[in-house]
């Protein structure tokens, strides 16, 4: 059977989507801002799991946020007009490209190569007003970004994460001073 470019959501996965709908609603702080990984499947789990936010808080995609990458066609993203007709509340304006440019045909992404552009994405989140953020995003990007780019207190979130699985983690940004 031939893969699916940028799988969709299967039903499975809008059912666990929204069984989560009810834990967004008893966050204590409420999301000010979701991002979303630009590939469909996290659009359309994010869009289910963070329905009741939807117009009131920015709905944003970003390239930093999606799965690793490469050989497996159901990684790579569909072009961005396309995303954009389907998904008119999230705002697509962070890719700076129509087609993907991060799929390679010959190999997948490593894990610092995914670790690399988490640090990207952690860099324009420091730099975001929000201070409760929503992501949705791919099991892989979570747990690299929980191995690799954060300092995790404790195993719970360094554990895989499972589909359509939610944690709540608190990132306190560090500068380290240059000499």
């Amino acid at each position: 059977m031939p893969e699916i470019l940028d799988a969709p959501l299967t039903n499975k996965g809008r059912e666990q989507a929204l069984l989560l709908q009810p834990a967004v609603r008893a966050l204590q702080n409420q999301p000010e801002l979701v991002v979303f990984s630009p590939n469909c499947r996290a659009l359309q789990t994010g869009s289910i799991v963070f329905e009741e936010l939807i117009g009131k808080v920015p709905f944003v995609a970003h390239e930093m946020v999606r799965e690793g990458t490469g050989v497996h066609v159901c990684d790579k993203r569909r072009p961005k007009t396309r995303q954009e007709k389907e998904f008119p509340l999230i705002d697509f304006s962070l890719l700076e490209s129509e087609e993907d440019v991060i799929f390679m045909e010959d190999r997948r992404e490593s894990k610092l190569d995914v670790s690399e552009r988490i640090y990207k994405f952690l860099e324009w989140l420091e730099l975001r007003d929000e201070k409760h953020v929503g992501v949705s995003s791919h099991s892989e990007w979570l747990l690299t970004a929980f191995n690799a780019n954060f300092q995790a207190v404790g195993s719970c979130n360094t554990d895989w994460f499972q589909t359509g699985e939610m944690r709540t983690a608190i990132l306190e940004f560090i500068r380290k001073e240059q000499n």
